[in-house]
């Protein structure tokens, strides 16, 4: 069943990132022109070595924000169960990922960043983990109680942080870093589809 589930989702899901891949694209292009024309290439690149990464990662958030809280009840009625819809959800959404690695890896190259295979595998877990971290703040909200709306907004901030402010504060290594992701996922792999199984569907 979840196969089947991940078979309907990843067309759907990726019909949607091919829009925003479009739609990105587009105000790139749109970007480049006018920095080259004015003559601000060093702003280009300042730019442009963050701006794809970030903009990947939030969009992910979003997507797991949005989707869950409009489309559970959905896939439930059509034979699902809550855990199944996760893991067929996550499913297509991190092989998606994989595709969406593909601009931020050339644009560190292009950029100069230097790109070690541990490079690679903690930016490519960066996306499923922004993902199911916006999957958390929806789920708080599909509980149906006020304090499992807080409680999940202040798991979502915390993972978000324990992602960019902690890695910044403490100068953490590029292992340490991928370690700490690692960590962050798993835990939220173990843990939210216990969460989720328990969302009530009824009106």
């Amino acid at each position: 069943m979840t196969k089947r589930a991940l078979k309907i989702l990843l067309p759907i899901q990726a019909k949607s990132t091919g829009w925003f891949i479009g739609i990105y694209a587009l105000i790139v292009t749109i970007l480049i022109t006018i920095f080259t024309a004015t003559n601000t290439e060093e702003t280009l690149s300042f730019w442009m070595s963050d701006s794809i990464r970030y903009t990947i990662n939030i969009y992910l958030l979003i997507m797991g924000i949005v989707y869950p809280l409009t489309s559970t009840k959905l896939y439930v009625s059509q034979g699902l169960t809550r855990k199944q819809f996760f893991w067929a959800y996550t499913g297509a959404m991190s092989i998606i990922s994989l595709f969406l690695l593909i601009p931020i890896i050339v644009s560190f190259s292009y950029f100069g960043n230097s790109v070690s295979l541990l490079t690679v595998l903690t930016e490519y877990l960066y996306m499923p983990l922004y993902f199911l971290t916006g999957w958390i703040c929806a789920v708080g909200f599909q509980l149906k109680k006020w304090y499992t709306s807080i409680l999940g907004l202040i798991s979502a901030l915390a993972i978000f942080n324990g992602i960019t402010i902690v890695t910044e504060a403490f100068n953490l290594s590029e292992s340490a870093v991928f370690a700490l992701v690692v960590a962050l996922l798993a835990a939220v792999l173990l843990i939210l589809p216990r969460v989720i199984s328990r969302i009530p569907l009824k009106s």
